[in-house]
């Protein structure tokens, strides 16, 4: 099997597995939003909102600098294995520093008194902790191409979860939301415990995985790691700002709104990582053998293939935000007209607006690797601080005022700024990076769909109400991919590249 086809499969995988995921996160998010009025749904996205700030600490972009390392060492499995348990070692040590903090300053907030937020925090602390730790022995799966056994990790790790969740709102505690809001946490410490022991398991099949204090090593990683890491947690305080200036001015209702999409959104943005962790050993090793020619032709592949998932998402994701929203969530979070004639904004507002933003992430995503493999990660660190300035103040003018559309409207000018700064960094040094006509082909096969999709919309909804969405989804991913293979979007070089064994 080819280099390509080995890199699209275990790219697949990775997605195969999130789909399944996504749909039990869906359900999930269905069945909380239904128990939880939209005020205490605020609490429940301040908690791994505020946890999530601390959380990308000992994330630090570890995950991706050891791929890199693994790489650089030429397979050996010894190398391997002293990387991923020191690395092992970094992030737990991280972890649990890092989320103690952030536990302790949460029962210290003013605003967060008299309110679950602290509690809740802890155990959401726990639980991430455990997610890193699976996270960080899946990088032996993501270096050898293995990662279906980290999405069988996951993808049982979320059935535990749903079904935690399930019990606690049908059977435990079904009309008594306050006593079993906590056991909504308690299901993803156990998820995430199941999914650490599978990935290890498989994992320690190809190398040893332990615990390791190489101090020395430490110290290099972490010097490298700390520009893409301190650019991570940079990038993750802009992501979440919103949520977390809301929080602070108790608007929790606003922060409900909002939460509903960004749970769904928070799906969608992992993709492109999978992706780009992929494409991230093969593309270190263009870089490292100086062939900017092979290097350009990596990058713009990669965001054709991220256009290809991003764009149609966008259109397909505006026209059916009403319906989305409706299917993973209760009609409290919709846009309805109240009684006195006034229009209630909903989750389906916010959908739409933070599309645009998902889709300006997809782009930077690829542009944020390639600094990577290209060891420019410190250009990374001034631009999303830069970013985080104007994210700041954007947010404290206009969330206050405008409640979750502010705070949408803040994240695509964000996203929007740290794309324009990337480009430019990345152009710097391989060239021109885009493909004008992919880009022409994935814009008219999008809207093409949208079209399709807006027509048929309104009479297989009244028809069939949420379940449209088993066709009208479906239906608009053949209109698309049989426009992008009508207008030859794929040039031949790239079919014959995936064809080729």
């Amino acid at each position: 099997m080819s280099l390509a086809r080995k890199i699209l499969s275990n790219t697949a995988w990775q997605v195969i597995g999130k789909v399944i995921t996504a749909g039990l996160g869906i359900i999930s998010v269905k069945l909380i939003t239904n128990y939880l009025s939209p005020e205490i749904y605020g609490e429940y996205t301040t908690i791994y909102d505020y946890t999530a700030l601390f959380a990308i600490v000992a994330d630090f972009g570890l995950f991706t600098i050891a791929v890199r390392e693994m790489a650089g060492g030429g397979g050996d499995t010894k190398v391997v294995s002293k990387i991923v348990s020191n690395v092992l070692s970094i992030r737990t040590f991280l972890a649990g520093a890092s989320l103690a903090l952030g536990a302790g300053a949460a029962f210290l907030i003013p605003a967060y008194d008299n309110s679950f937020i602290p509690l809740g925090v802890v155990l959401v602390s726990c639980a991430t902790i455990l997610t890193l730790i699976a996270g960080t022995i899946s990088s032996v799966l993501q270096f050898y191409l293995k990662m279906h056994w980290a999405s069988i990790a996951l993808t049982l790790g979320k059935v535990v979860t749903v079904a935690y969740i399930i019990t606690v709102i049908v059977y435990l505690f079904p009309s008594n939301p306050e006593a079993g809001f906590r056991h909504l946490f308690f299901a993803w410490i156990a998820g995430s415990l199941l999914s650490v022991i599978i990935t290890f398991i498989a994992s320690s099949r190809l190398v040893p995985i332990r615990y390791e204090f190489d101090f020395v090593f430490w110290k290099t990683v972490l010097i490298k790691a700390l520009p893409y890491g301190l650019a991570l947690v940079l990038g993750t305080i802009y992501f979440r700002m919103g949520t977390i200036v809301m929080s602070l001015f108790k608007l929790k209702e606003q922060i409900g709104f909002f939460g509903v999409p960004m749970r769904f959104l928070e799906i969608l943005q992992i993709i492109p990582h999978f992706f780009m962790n992929s494409v991230l050993p093969t593309l270190t090793m263009a870089v490292a053998a100086s062939n900017p020619a092979r290097t350009s032709k990596i990058v713009r592949y990669a965001l054709n293939g991220i256009l290809a998932l991003g764009v149609p998402t966008l259109v397909g994701g505006y026209v059916l935000a009403w319906p989305i929203t409706a299917a993973v969530s209760s009609p409290e979070f919709l846009t309805r007209r109240l009684a006195d004639g006034t229009v209630m904004f909903g989750s389906d507002l916010a959908l739409k607006i933070l599309l645009i933003a998902v889709v300006f992430t997809y782009l930077h995503v690829v542009l944020s690797y390639t600094l990577v493999a290209m060891h420019r990660q410190s250009e990374l660190l001034w631009i999303n601080g830069i970013v985080v300035i104007i994210n700041i103040t954007l947010n404290v003018i206009l969330a206050p005022r405008y409640g979750f559309i502010g705070a949408a409207v803040t994240a695509v000018i964000s996203e929007c700024i740290v794309l324009i700064a990337l480009f430019s960094r990345v152009r710097l040094r391989i060239g021109n990076i885009w493909d004008l006509g992919f880009i022409g082909k994935t814009a008219f096969s999008a809207l093409l769909m949208g079209v399709m999709l807006h027509f048929l919309l309104t009479p297989l909804h009244d028809k069939f109400q949420s379940l449209s969405l088993l066709i009208l989804i479906p239906l608009g991913g053949v209109v698309f991919g049989g426009s992008m293979l009508a207008t030859k979007a794929l040039d031949k070089e790239m079919i014959a590249m995936l064809r080729r064994r």
